[in-house]
């Protein structure tokens, strides 16, 4: 199986935001897509992992963008699987522009979780060399990140129906919704995220009622933020903004 896997795709105006450019979550969830395909073509897709009553869960993330795709482009969404350990996946994603220039470039790392009992399961060692994906001895490291004693904004969110995926808990892109959604529109319409380092620490489930705070520093373009559920961390991320 061709270990680089690509996906055409046409950025909808429904994708975009009021500056023309694609939402966050709407730019994970192509890579979720095209992940998923490469995944199924190799009978481990989310549907093949359910009649197992497994699942993916993505825990981490890097992201560093030169641009983000606009309405009306056409980009190719690639994938690959990078390496993998006893617990965990990597995977790579990228957006090429029609120059054949790669604007986004992505780094994460995924485990299979047990949906009974809601633990991590033992990498499948068949199941990774099918997709080509070498066993790493060194876990790839990505950017740890911690609580800020105080943050400056904050905005309630309840978790609903739609919020959910197939694992039953919040699918990762509300996740960036929740976050961007916190910073005044103002700063959002006048600048574009350069990089993002995510962590997703604790699941949130239906009906919860969860917690996102951001501290937003002027002098540095960088924005700090954490969703929480009854003081529980689920999720931390750093952003990086430059200006439009």
């Amino acid at each position: 199986m061709e270990k680089i896997f690509k996906e055409e795709h046409q950025v909808s105006y429904g994708d975009c935001d009021e500056t023309g450019k694609i939402q966050l979550p709407h730019l994970i969830e192509h890579f979720m897509q095209v992940s998923n395909d490469q995944l199924t073509a190799g009978g481990a897709g989310i549907h093949d992992l359910l009649k197992q009553n497994l699942g993916w869960v993505v825990v981490e993330y890097h992201l560093d963008i030169d641009r983000l795709p606009e309405a009306g482009e056409k980009i190719t969404v690639t994938t690959n699987g990078s390496g993998y350990n006893r617990f965990f996946e990597y995977r790579d994603f990228g957006i090429i522009d029609s120059t054949n220039k790669k604007i986004v470039d992505v780094k994460s790392q995924w485990v299979i979780l047990d949906l009974k009992n809601r633990k991590i399961t033992e990498a499948d060692d068949q199941m990774m060399q099918k997709f080509g994906n070498p066993y790493l001895k060194h876990m790839p490291r990505f950017k740890r990140l911690h609580p800020l004693k105080a943050y400056s904004s904050s905005k309630k969110y309840t978790v609903r129906y739609y919020d959910l995926d197939t694992n039953h808990h919040l699918t990762n892109s509300i996740y960036f919704d929740w976050m961007i959604d916190t910073l005044p529109r103002e700063f959002l319409n006048s600048h574009t995220v350069k990089s993002i380092d995510i962590s997703f620490k604790k699941e949130v489930q239906y009906g919860d009622q969860a917690l996102s705070e951001v501290e937003l520093d002027q002098d540095t373009l960088t924005s700090y933020h954490l969703i929480s559920n009854q003081g529980n961390t689920s999720a931390l991320a750093e952003i990086n903004w430059k200006e439009n």
